[in-house]
């Protein structure tokens, strides 16, 4: 089984004093979280995207490039939404200060949804009417599909930094950074092989679970990676032993603790999101149970944050943690060292993982494009189509249904208080600490 997992607190000490706020909502005021960012101390410019030119001092000449999008400044998604604006509001800066996309600023233009799919549609409808530029993607499946109707129709590339419903068509437009399926044909088996990076990693320590307890949010994403990983699990010889579904914005899992702890699996799939996995564990705590093995798919990271040496040891699904190979880069440490600084401002998550990563990434396919072939959707689209392009989680392309390209969903585990890729070992910055 994982090493045991440790009653304490503080799982780092540079995330200890805004986790509470993180996890109770992140920032209220949304007015506290735009605006430029301040230069990184102690980080060498260099420019966002390969092949761009820097020139460090000099001011853009050009007429300002205006990229617009809808985020959730308010409502449920608000905390997660307000990475990918502080995201918007670092590449904006970074242009500028490397004297613009050939000589061109960025003007970052963004809207108000309201975590509301409608309010979406509507946003995309009025800066498309504003005649901006260029967009970039919501935050959230149901987001990306309401903004999909507009954004297509009137002929604009559509990046985005989301897994939400991937196997909802939405077009040749689309480019998502997040991506899942590994070039599938078919949208029934998008997930089989995020699945199967996850059997593959258990299956690496020559002793996998033997049982498994399913609880998962009833949320698209969730339960579709719980079902190909079931069937993943039982092709294996895994016997499930508990499958339970759970509204989402549940709080009391008392009920769903008991029938775990009644069980005792090897292993506890969680598909929970943003706070559950929080909540869960206070259920667990009042019934001192302590899980063998958990893997948690789509937890926000100040909830895993939040509970200290307790989530020692829990496996998780990510595509990027800030090291070594991915992190390695020029470019990733510039944009690391400025994400944090501005995050530690505006009372974020401050450390750099799958959020902050997929929504720099959009930005890199986004400008990667416009310093190729300017600043013409047309073009933009015909270009992403046919080439790949380095980013921060990886080299990306766009084929395959829904343009979901290769399958770069990756192992993370908390290991010594920190975030680590165990798996695959091309990415991976340490071993999966699993022992019989």
């Amino acid at each position: 089984m994982l090493l045991p997992l440790r009653r304490g607190t503080g799982i780092a000490a540079i995330t200890a004093a805004v986790m509470a706020l993180a996890a109770c909502g992140g920032v209220k005021d949304p007015a506290q979280s735009g605006g430029a960012t301040a230069a990184p101390s102690d980080a060498r410019l260099v420019a966002p995207i390969e092949g761009m030119e820097c020139k460090e001092g000099s001011r853009p000449t050009g007429e300002p490039i205006v990229v617009g999008a809808s985020l959730s400044l308010t409502g449920a998604l608000a905390p997660t939404a307000l990475v990918h604006r502080t995201v918007g509001d670092i590449v904006a800066e970074w242009v500028g200060r490397c004297g613009g996309i050939k000589g061109r600023p960025i003007e970052w233009k963004v809207l108000d949804d309201q975590s509301t799919p409608a309010q979406v549609t509507s946003n995309y409808t009025r800066l498309i009417g504003d005649r901006v530029d260029l967009v970039m993607g919501p935050y959230g499946g149901a987001a990306t599909l309401a903004g999909a109707g507009p954004v297509t129709k009137a002929g604009y590339a559509y990046p985005t930094a989301t897994n939400g419903a991937p196997d909802k068509l939405i077009g040749e437009n689309h480019f998502p950074t997040w991506q899942i399926g590994g070039g599938v044909s078919e949208p029934s088996k998008m997930f089989d092989a995020q699945a199967k990076t996850l059997v593959d990693a258990l299956k690496s320590t020559g002793n996998p679970p033997k049982s498994v307890f399913f609880a998962a949010a009833k949320f698209p994403t969730t339960l579709s990676y719980t079902a190909s990983l079931e069937k993943a699990l039982k092709a294996e010889g895994v016997e499930v032993v508990g499958n339970v579904q759970y509204e989402m914005g549940t709080t009391d899992f008392s009920s769903i603790a008991t029938r775990i702890s009644g069980r005792n699996p090897d292993l506890v799939y969680l598909g929970s999101l943003g706070a559950d996995v929080t909540n869960i564990y206070q259920a667990f705590d009042a019934i001192g149970f302590t899980p063998k093995t958990v893997y948690a798919a789509l937890p926000s990271p100040a909830s895993i944050a939040g509970l200290g040496d307790r989530a020692e040891g829990m496996m998780l699904s990510s595509i990027y943690e800030n090291h070594a190979p991915l992190g390695d880069t020029d470019i990733a440490r510039y944009f690391s060292k400025s994400f944090t600084e501005a995050a530690q401002r505006k009372k974020l998550f401050p450390l750099v993982e799958t959020q902050a990563a997929t929504g720099f990434a959009a930005w890199q396919v986004l400008l990667t494009a416009v310093n190729e072939v300017g600043v013409d959707n047309k073009k933009i689209i015909d270009w992403l189509n046919d080439n790949k392009v380095d980013t921060i989680v990886g080299e990306l392309s766009f084929d395959g249904y829904n343009n979901y390209g290769g399958d770069i969903n990756r192992v993370a585990q908390i290991q010594n208080g920190k975030r680590v890729l165990v798996w695959p070992k091309d990415v991976a910055g340490a071993e999966i600490r699993y022992k019989p």
